[in-house]
């Protein structure tokens, strides 16, 4: 009779777990602080999952690095999330402290913690997102290199954006048709703004606000007659025809290698024979912008931008052996 009481006991479901949370948590919500150091909920499902792994929140970030080189999964997703593993670790280390010591004994045993924590960082999210999950080291480059180096500028571009931003708008979506039509207005606009600048200074920074301008435009246009990109091939000789006797003004150099590291579409087509071309001492700070460049891209581990700073090592480097 006992022993089928405990099988009948065995085959009962057993009790569901005490949740930990009072309502819908998103991810970016308020947790815990300590020591003025401020915690949210995708902390605590991180650092759960952490003590469910042999090395941590090392095991979670070599996971996210390995989503992040896939094509079969979100790679802009994992990147984000291991941003924010990037983040809490940090903010540990300012803590000195570890996973276990920031979750309490109750969070360190649940498994309704554990299993919610999987199912949010593994399959769910991250769909709400930290300021670190929004700041990836890849939006931090690509937003530098659209502008990052124009205060460097003698001329800064910023100073022709807005009127160019104005002819293609910020948000609509153009067919192959409006595509042409705004393709052309834009390309007036920058004839017009060309004529009336008073120095060529003024004309390369007029050109390369374009170049920055068009490439935003890109994923809001259907550019399969070219229109746009001819409209920025024009501005990119024209740039580079002016840069080409002012590579060693400040921020120019470094500039144009981070737009050819950055640059998605194809845009860019005479940066490599641009860059064979450069007289020595420019030659030089190419190479030295390039080390800079090059150190960044390997600590972030993006092997796609890496791959583009070491070809175009390859091409400074080709006419002197």
């Amino acid at each position: 009779m006992v022993k089928r009481d405990e099988a009948r006991a065995r085959r009962l479901p057993r009790p569901a777990e005490r949740p930990l949370d009072d309502g819908v948590r998103y991810g970016p919500e308020a947790w815990r602080e300590i020591d003025g150091v401020a915690f949210c909920h995708w902390d605590r499902w991180l650092l759960r999952l952490a003590l469910a792994e042999p090395s941590g929140l090392d095991a979670i970030a070599r996971e996210l690095r390995a989503r992040a080189a896939s094509r079969r999964v979100s790679g802009e997703a994992a990147e984000a999330m291991l941003a924010q593993v990037v983040d809490l670790r940090a903010r540990l280390a300012r803590l000195a402290r570890t996973p276990e010591e920031v979750l309490d004994a109750e969070e360190r045993a649940s498994e309704w913690l554990l299993k919610k924590a999987w199912k949010r960082v593994w399959h769910a999210g991250p769909n709400r997102r930290t300021d670190a999950m929004r700041n990836t080291p890849r939006l931090r480059f690509l937003a530098h290199a659209l502008r990052g180096n124009w205060p460097r500028f003698p001329v800064s571009p910023a100073r022709f954006e807005p009127e160019l931003r104005r002819v293609v708008g910020d948000h609509a979506y153009y067919d192959y048709r409006a595509t042409d039509l705004v393709a052309r207005l834009l390309e007036r606009q920058i004839d017009l703004l060309g004529a009336t600048a008073a120095s060529d200074l003024e004309r390369m920074a007029l050109h390369r606000a374009a170049m920055t301008v068009i490439i935003e435009t890109m994923d809001r246009v259907d550019d399969s007659l070219a229109d746009m990109s001819e409209v920025f091939a024009a501005s990119e000789r024209a740039y580079l025809a002016l840069a080409r006797d002012r590579a060693g003004l400040d921020g120019i150099l470094r500039d144009l290698l981070e737009l050819a590291v950055w640059e998605d579409y194809g845009l860019l087509r005479g940066v490599v024979d641009f860059l064979g071309a450069l007289q020595e001492e420019h030659a030089d700070l190419a190479i030295r912008a390039l080390s800079g460049i090059v150190a960044e891209l390997r600590r972030e581990r993006l092997d796609g931008q890496l791959a583009r700073a070491l070809m175009l090592r390859k091409a400074v480097l080709a006419p002197w052996g």
